[in-house]
């Protein structure tokens, strides 16, 4: 059996009055900080290329969706918020989706859909505002995740940066 010496307590330390003190200083400096209040929407959020916002589906120049329907977002989806139903196409073996589904509502912006894609063909955009008046209208379908690469460009070229990262340390290695 071992027994424990514990420390007496003197009469203030039994008081607490020292964490007392602490914890009334912390409030007194936060009470008379400046406040800062963003006037939201009238002011927009700040975002720049690290900001994950709701993801989108890249279209190049000549209007052909970069999917290929492989599924591997679909996969890749914690929330299981990603639908794909894949078609042939008439071009050299190469598939597109003839639906591809995202559940807002489902979503957790965790970025890993663009991860996984091997055809850089999802990427996570800057549009943050996430609201509507019924939950089928936060089912985005093909058309309403479509965008211009042009659009993704700011994101695309940091997780090309990204990437690169990782293949210049392995080439090295």
């Amino acid at each position: 059996m071992v027994i424990v010496k514990r420390k007496e307590l003197s009469f203030w330390e039994r008081l607490y009055l020292p964490e007392v003190v602490r914890g009334l200083s912390v409030t007194m400096r936060a009470i008379f900080r400046r406040k800062i209040t963003r006037q939201y929407p009238e002011e927009p959020l700040a975002t720049n290329e690290v900001t994950r916002g709701q993801p989108r589906l890249a279209v190049n120049e000549d209007d052909t969706i970069r999917c290929v329907s492989c599924g591997l977002c679909e996969i890749a989806c914690p929330a299981y918020a990603i639908t794909i139903d894949g078609q042939e196409t008439d071009r050299f073996i190469e598939r597109e989706p003839e639906r591809f589904d995202i559940d807002m509502l489902r979503c957790i912006l965790c970025g890993f859909c663009e991860e996984a894609c091997p055809k850089d063909a999802i990427f996570m955009s800057e549009e943050l505002e996430l609201a509507d008046f019924s939950r089928e209208a936060l089912v985005y379908d093909i058309e309403k995740l479509k965008r211009p690469i042009s659009a993704l460009q700011r994101r695309s070229d940091y997780v090309y940066k990204l990437n690169d990262r990782w293949h210049s340390s392995s080439s090295t290695s």
